[in-house]
Order: structure tokens, then C-alpha cells, then sequence
């Protein structure tokens, strides 16, 4: 019986993160809040403060439970590989950065959700959605690091920011230096782009572990 209930309140609280995800994707994060998603998941208002204590507790969770992206929670970094080949840490990296990148692009609720914590960074809720995804961030570096002696948090910062800022530049409708944002092609630029760098620093990695070995 305990474990049917256990269940189902599992169960219960998906259907409410799911519906939290739908809420900001429809009215986005200023307008969204407890009754319209207790509405959308069709669950009693109740639930919602009993199982995340309120709507603070609920955004939080959305973002740490993979709902935000499904790369940002603990349960994905285990499925990571450990002691990457150092000629496939290029790839490795690139192609969690990527999958990062789609994901973000497909999900209007985390799109909103940024641009909610850029214009309320003041707030404690903010505050501590963005320590949540810093920290989310250096455990993926720390079991990755593709490139310890060239500061991946730095490297890491800069392409991610990079990416987030074009994300949400593309509604506008505007190219950015010449690329079609709104276009598959455009972003296949951006990609290659990215894999550009990996590949570059790790084959000057390589080469420079190489000359160590041989001293």
C-alpha cells in the first residue's frame, strides 16, 4: 500500500512539473503561479504547497529535477563516462554542449525562465536558481574537463553564455553577423562552430601533453 501511494505521489508531482514547464511556455514566468498550474496538471492547489511548499519551492524543483533541461540534474551526470580517451574528449565535450544547445532551444519555459532571472537577479529565488545551475555546470566540468590546463570553466562560461544570448536573440527575427538565427542552417553554423573550438584546443592539449612526455 505505502509503496502504491509512493507511486502515485511520484507520479503526481511529474504531472504538476510537467504542467509548471506548460504554464511558462503559455503565459511565461511573471504570469504563471500556483492556480494556473494546479489547472493545467488538474490537481488540487493543496497538493502543489503540500509537495514543493509554495511557488518558489515549485520553480526550484522544475529546475533541479531535469525539468529546466534534462542535462542539469545529478541522474544525467552519472550516466556520463569517466576517464575519457584524450582523443575523444573533444567530441565528448562537444557533444554535451550541443545537446545542451537543442534542448535549450526547444524548451520556450526555460527560455522564458532565463529571462525571468535576468530582470529579477535581485531576488532570492533567482539567486538561487542561478547557484543550482553553477553548480550543475562545474560537476559537468569537473567529471569532464576536457582541458584542465586551459581553465574549462572559463571556456565552458564563455561558449554557454554565448549560446544563450543567441538563443534568446532569435526572436527577434534579426541574423547576428551575418547568421539567420531562425534558420536550421544558421545554428548549423553555430555548432560547427563549437566543435571547432573543442577540437582545437584538444589537439594543442594533445601536442602539448606529447612534448611533456618526451622531456
Amino acid at each position: 500500500m505505502k509503496v502504491v501511494k509512493r507511486r502515485n505521489r511520484a507520479m503526481t508531482m511529474e504531472r504538476i512539473l510537467r504542467a509548471t514547464g506548460e504554464v511558462i511556455a503559455e503565459r511565461g514566468t511573471e504570469k504563471a503561479g500556483i492556480n494556473s498550474v494546479a489547472e493545467k496538471a488538474q490537481v488540487n492547489k493543496v497538493l502543489i504547497y503540500r509537495y514543493f511548499g509554495g511557488w518558489n519551492g515549485l520553480l526550484e524543483a522544475y529546475v533541479q529535477r531535469g525539468f529546466f533541461l534534462s542535462m542539469f540534474n545529478d541522474k544525467y551526470t552519472d550516466t556520463l563516462p569517466a576517464n575519457i580517451p584524450p582523443a575523444d574528449r573533444d567530441k565528448v565535450w562537444s557533444e554535451y554542449i550541443l545537446g545542451l544547445t537543442r534542448e535549450f532551444r526547444s524548451r520556450k519555459s526555460s527560455q522564458d525562465l532565463v529571462r525571468w532571472e535576468m530582470t529579477h537577479g535581485e531576488t532570492e529565488l533567482a539567486r538561487r536558481i542561478a547557484q543550482f545551475r553553477s553548480e550543475a555546470y562545474a560537476k559537468m566540468i569537473q567529471k569532464l574537463a576536457p582541458y584542465p590546463d586551459y581553465d574549462p570553466t572559463s571556456i565552458t562560461a564563455i561558449i554557454l553564455a554565448g549560446i544563450t544570448y543567441l538563443t534568446l536573440l532569435s526572436d527577434q527575427g534579426n541574423p547576428f553577423i551575418g547568421i539567420d538565427l531562425q534558420s536550421d542552417a544558421g545554428w548549423d553554423r553555430i555548432e560547427k562552430g563549437v566543435e571547432r573550438i573543442h577540437r582545437s584546443l584538444n589537439r594543442s592539449l594533445i601536442e602539448k601533453e606529447e612534448e611533456a612526455a618526451t622531456k
